[in-house]
């Protein structure tokens, strides 16, 4: 009992933490193997794809200024039955999700069996912010994401795992405090992002670690499609 107090009490501060800004995580670091019932928490080290919103010429509207960084981000998985998890992923500046797992082949995580393992998951998020970005912006975000998960377990320690997923973002903002410009309020979209990720996983439920090397195919309104690589790493333990 103690130890899942604290460990809720992680993420409750990681999310305090948190802030919205127009960014979408590059890397998945989710497993096709569900946990099997209990409980894991995952810390990630993610690609992520900004968008950066630029207001020359007075305008509302411009193409955004694309490019990538590195952020956090922390996940928490329960596992309800042995192939079906409720997961929170909840990123520093990005949108937090709240996803379901479902496991469609081969043994747990907990079970630690050989063989082809393959999930999908669904996830949806909605939240809003104020930051300052030129001017004050606040902005509210509405996330869907669905994914497919293939991977083959060589033993109780290796775990070979890849999948491709498909995400819409949408971000809808009013802007405070400007003068001039063509329009107070800003709102892109960006439908069918496609991504795909290879990655390995090493170590026990109890304590595992991830890397991952993952890409993503983004356009937003009025952006050129980008291309971007990253490679990210995870440590997770499980109870």
């Amino acid at each position: 009992m103690k130890t899942t107090f604290l460990l809720l009490l992680f993420i409750f501060i990681f999310c305090v933490s948190c802030a919205q800004r127009i960014k979408v995580p590059i890397n998945r670091f989710i497993s096709p193997e569900a946990i099997g019932t209990g409980l894991q928490v995952e810390y990630q080290e993610t690609g992520v794809s900004v968008g950066k919103l630029d207001f020359s010429d007075n305008s509302s509207s411009n193409a955004l200024g694309m490019l990538k960084t590195s952020d956090r981000a922390a996940y928490l998985g329960g596992g309800i039955s042995q192939s079906v998890d409720l997961f929170v992923k909840v990123h520093k500046e990005s949108s937090s999700l709240l996803g379901i797992k479902v496991q469609v082949m081969g043994e747990p995580y907990k079970a630690a069996a050989s063989g082809n393992k393959l999930a999908f998951t669904l996830a949806k998020g909605s939240e809003r912010d104020t930051f300052e970005e030129s001017f004050e912006i606040e902005l509210k975000s509405d996330v869907t994401d669905y994914s497919i998960v293939h991977g083959y377990r060589f033993n109780s320690l290796v775990l070979l795992y890849d999948g491709i997923s498909l995400s819409n973002y949408e971000f809808e903002g009013t802007i405070s405090g400007a003068t001039g410009l063509d329009s107070n309020d800003i709102s892109y979209r960006a439908h069918n992002i496609i991504g795909a990720h290879i990655g390995i996983l090493l170590g026990s439920p109890t304590l595992n670690f991830k890397a991952e090397f993952a890409s993503q195919k983004i356009e937003w309104t009025n952006t050129d499609s980008k291309l971007f690589h990253n490679i990210g790493i995870a440590v997770a333990s499980g109870w």
